[in-house]
C-alpha cells in the first residue's frame, strides 16, 4: 500500500485499513513509474544485473516493478490490499513481465522462504509498516552486500508554486487543517534513516535525485483521488465538490493548464 505524497517523518494515526479503499484505478492510471535517473542511481549504485530476486514491498499497481523487473531474474511483489494487487497483476500481464509474482500480502508478514534476496524496495510505502521489525526481517532475508532501498518521491503537490498552494488551500477546504490518512491522520514521527539505525543496518546512505516533472489539471485530480489523503472514500459525497474546487482553483493560478515542478525523489539505500 504506497502513498507517493506522504513524508517519510510520518506515522499513521487512525485505521490501516481503509487507507486506500476505492483508490487503486486512479492509481494505476495517474501514479507513475519511478522515473529514469531513479531507477539508474539503484542499478549502478546496487550492481544489479539481472540476478537474483527483488522484493517490491508495497506495491501498489506496479510503479517499482515496472521498471525494474529487467534487473532480477525473480521479482516477489507484495501488497496488503486486494484491489491493488489485482491491478498490479493486471499490470505485470500487460508489460509482458513473467518474472513477477504478485501476493496479497503485508510487508510484516513475509515468511523466511522468500529470501535470500538480492534487493528489497519499498517504493514510498515503509512508512505503512512497523519499520524497526521489517528492517530487521528484511537484514536476515538479504544475500550478502544486498541492499534495501527506500524510495520518498517528493510530493507533488507541497512545494512554494502558486498551483501547489491552490491545492492545499482546495484541500484544507474540503477535509480540514489536519492531514488525514484514510479514516484517520498523520502524526510526526521519527524518520526512515532513524528508524533504520535501530536496526542491525549500519551502512545507510540517503541521496535526493531532482527529477523535473509536468502534470495536466486531469493528471492531477487524478493523482489526488489516489491518495488516501483526498481519496473519494474519504471526501464522500464531497467528491464532486472537491473535484470541480480543485479544477478551478488550478485553472486560475496554472494558466494554459500545465502544471510543473522539480520533484525530489529521496532515496535511502542500506546494505547488508
Amino acid at each position: 500500500m504506497t502513498e507517493a505524497s506522504a513524508p517519510h517523518g510520518f506515522q499513521l494515526g487512525g485505521r490501516p485499513g481503509d487507507l486506500f479503499g476505492g483508490t487503486a484505478a486512479y492509481y494505476a492510471a495517474y501514479r507513475r513509474p519511478y522515473p529514469p535517473p531513479v531507477v539508474r542511481f539503484l542499478v549502478e549504485r546496487c550492481g544489479l544485473d539481472g540476478r537474483g530476486r527483488l522484493l517490491d514491498a508495497g506495491c501498489g499497481t506496479g510503479q517499482v516493478f515496472g521498471v525494474m523487473a529487467r534487473y532480477f531474474d525473480e521479482v516477489l511483489a507484495i501488497d496488503p490490499d486486494g484491489e491493488m494487487t489485482a491491478y498490479a497483476r493486471r499490470s505485470a500481464t500487460e508489460l509482458g513481465l513473467d518474472n513477477v509474482a504478485v501476493r496479497q500480502l503485508r510487508a510484516e508478514d513475509v515468511s523466511a522462504d522468500v529470501g535470500p534476496l538480492r534487493a528489497a524496495i519499498f517504493g514510498a510505502s515503509f512508512h505503512w509498516t512497523d519499520r524497526p521489525r521489517v528492517g530487521d526481517m528484511i537484514y536476515d532475508l538479504l544475500e550478502p552486500r544486498g541492499h534495501l532501498a527506500i524510495l520518498s518521491p517528493g510530493s507533488v503537490h507541497t512545494g512554494t508554486t502558486d498551483w501547489e498552494a491552490a491545492i492545499r488551500a482546495v484541500l484544507v477546504r474540503h477535509l480540514g487543517p489536519e492531514r488525514r490518512a484514510g479514516g484517520g491522520l498523520y502524526r510526526e514521527g521519527e524518520r526512515h534513516e532513524q528508524a533504520l539505525r535501530r536496526t542491525r543496518f549500519d551502512k545507510i546512505e540517503i541521496v535526493d535525485i531532482p527529477v523535473r516533472e509536468q502534470w495536466s489539471i486531469d493528471q492531477m485530480v487524478g493523482y489526488l483521488f489516489s491518495t488516501s489523503a483526498a481519496s473519494k472514500a474519504v471526501l464522500g459525497d464531497r467528491a464532486e465538490a472537491f473535484e470541480q474546487d480543485v479544477r478551478r482553483s488550478l485553472e486560475q493560478s496554472a494558466p494554459g493548464g500545465q502544471l510543473e515542478k522539480l520533484v525530489e525523489y529521496g532515496v535511502i539505500l542500506a546494505q547488508r
